[in-house]
């Protein structure tokens, strides 16, 4: 992957972009030390056991063994891909990506189908805009009080009735129909006969997080089943990561400081009609870590408005635990339910606006939800009930993190209950953190893994090498050939930093292996590193003649006829062996 980008850009970017700022737009650090430390943000813990290095440019988490640069971290928290972590790095450090990097088959065809995706959504819209108004897609139209204004905003366009209205505009060759098949816009059946996936509904286009249409909703006009209609996973798109309105809705969330999460499309576009633009909806799914992350970063306050029916009663349930891990302190969680028969939609066209924000400004609190909830499934005056109680909150608090609100409800919970503090705070203790280590398969005392771990964490290193190719002499493993390798890379690239140095490997089979030398605890103090790197590439360096010298002696053998010179020569090795050694380990 790294491969498709100059090493010298990637090289650069790094440089130019310092991690711990990145890392502490998402999660709360504080200084520990030479490094920042915080709560891990890929797994629940009590004690911080996630450190970022600003010497390095890397982090690591020692409970679950997470690690990487800042591209690794965008990828991982925010669920991005390479290039898409490569261009939000790239807007902040003011930089341009090149555009004659070498673009790989799979690079090539995603541009491929955001290009066709864009040129589908365009042909439905040209479809909704012709469409007679007396035609049943206007008229739904028309009932529904949508306006044109609204669905010329959000892209919104209409599939007409017909099997091959995308395939024939877009389909004519066979590589034309693998990209569609692809995009998911036409589907091949078991006889090999190929159709459009969407006919007769409204299509509502589903834009990333940068404004591209990477999917389609579709919804049907009248009582036909389902009655939406997503595009399948593709390459471009996964319907448990994305939010519909998400792209429009970015500036009135950050203006508004909240976001509020609805169930549906029309719900959204409504919202939006109504003044309400910090409106967006799961895609017919249920609410995610992933939606509630993408969120959360951009405001810290999340309100769920659902239906109050059972259904959206249960939705609301699965919100809140996908919610619990991120419940930092400053971080807000509310939930609002309609009145029975009512979704967002209906409730402002009969209720107004103001009287829907009235109800998302008294939401109820995530804290007060849980107990209300858990309480109307216990009976707390029996002791049986209270024992339900405390099975049913433990993996509530357990995944909370270490913050006001886990106190807070602890608290609430011994009022409730009448237990004690101390049997409380033993049923919830922290969990005990130890180090994980991570690089268990690895010889610390090795020779190879030690430099390598003393290399990659420190690149200057390299410089006190005049030469790497010999070193590979002393043992012919895959950690030996790395060390070469590492070492001629710093040689050529000085300027690589321990994070650039792991993004040359991104993409090869190399990649674990180096991140894994970045994380190993070598124990050397910084006042010694110069010492015991030499010091180890001097051992390495006299092992390295010992292995020449035997070699020799055993092609000689193997050659020999019991001449006297022969023996010789042999005998003189020997002693060469026998010294170096003697000096490799004096």
């Amino acid at each position: 992957m790294p491969g498709k980008l100059p090493p010298e850009f990637l090289q650069e970017l790094l440089s130019r972009v310092d991690i711990v700022d990145v890392i502490r737009n998402q999660v709360p650090l504080k200084k520990y030390g030479r490094e920042f430390r915080a709560s891990c943000p890929f797994h629940t813990e009590r004690t911080p056991s996630f450190y970022v290095s600003p010497a390095k440019q890397f982090y690591h988490c020692f409970g679950c063994g997470e690690s990487g640069t800042a591209i690794s971290f965008l990828m991982k928290y925010s669920n991005l891909r390479f290039m898409d972590a490569i261009e939000e790095l790239a807007s902040i450090a003011g930089m341009e990506i090149p555009k004659n990097r070498t673009a790989g088959p799979s690079m090539g065809n995603t541009a491929r189908l955001i290009q066709l995706m864009e040129e589908v959504q365009a042909a439905y819209k040209r479809e909704l805009l012709r469409s007679d108004p007396e035609s049943h897609v206007k008229s739904y139209f028309k009932n529904r009080g949508f306006k044109q204004k609204s669905a010329m905003h959000f892209g919104i366009g209409f599939a007409p009735e017909r099997w091959d209205f995308i395939l024939k505009k877009f389909g004519r060759s066979e590589s034309d129909r693998s990209l569609l098949r692809k995009a998911g816009l036409v589907i091949r059946n078991d006889k090999g006969r190929e159709y459009d996936r969407f006919r007769n509904r409204l299509m509502f286009p589903i834009h990333d997080r940068r404004g591209r249409v990477i999917a389609f909703g579709g919804r049907v006009l009248d009582s036909s089943e389902p009655k939406y209609l997503n595009s399948p996973e593709t390459v471009l798109f996964r319907k448990s990561n994305e939010l519909f309105g998400l792209f429009h809705a970015a500036k009135a969330i950050k203006d508004e400081g909240k976001a509020i999460i609805v169930e549906g499309y029309t719900d959204v576009l409504s919202l939006h009609q109504s003044g309400i633009e910090n409106a967006v909806a799961t895609l017919g799914t249920a609410t995610t870590s992933y939606h509630i992350r993408e969120l959360f970063r951009a405001t810290d306050e999340i309100v769920f408005c659902f239906d109050g029916d059972r259904p959206g009663k249960i939705a609301a349930w699965r919100a809140m635990k996908s919610a619990l891990t991120m419940m930092y302190d400053g971080r807000l969680v509310g939930f609002v339910f309609l009145p029975k028969g009512h979704d967002p939609d209906s409730f402002v066209r009969q209720n107004g606006t103001a009287e829907f924000q009235q109800l998302i400004s008294n939401c109820e609190p995530i804290a007060e939800f849980i107990f209300r909830q858990l309480k109307g499934s216990a009976d707390i005056n029996r002791a049986d009930g209270i024992g339900k109680l405390i099975k049913d909150i433990t993996p509530i608090l357990t995944q909370l993190p270490d913050s006001t609100l886990r106190e807070l409800m602890k608290n609430e919970l011994r009022k409730i209950t009448g237990l004690s503090e101390d049997y409380l705070k033993k049923k919830f203790a922290p969990e005990v953190s130890h180090k994980r280590q991570v690089q268990t398969k690895l010889n610390k005392h090795d020779l190879s893994n030690r430099a390598l771990a003393l290399l990659i964490q420190n690149p200057s290193l390299s410089q006190l090498v005049e030469q790497a190719e010999h070193l590979i002499e002393f043992r012919r493993g895959q950690n030996s050939r790395l060390l070469v390798e590492v070492l001629s890379k710093l040689k050529a690239n000085p300027g690589l930093n321990t994070a650039a140095l792991i993004e040359e490997y991104r993409g090869t089979e190399l990649f674990e292996l180096v991140r894994t030398f970045a994380d190993l605890e070598h124990f050397v103090p910084e006042d010694g590193l110069l010492e015991e790197f030499i010091g180890i590439i001097a051992k390495i360096e006299k092992l390295g003649n010992r292995h020449t010298a035997r070699s020799k002696i055993s092609e000689l053998m193997k050659e020999s006829r019991s001449s006297l010179e022969d023996a010789a020569k042999i005998q003189e090795l020997l002693v060469e062996s026998r010294k170096a050694k003697t000096k490799s380990f004096s």
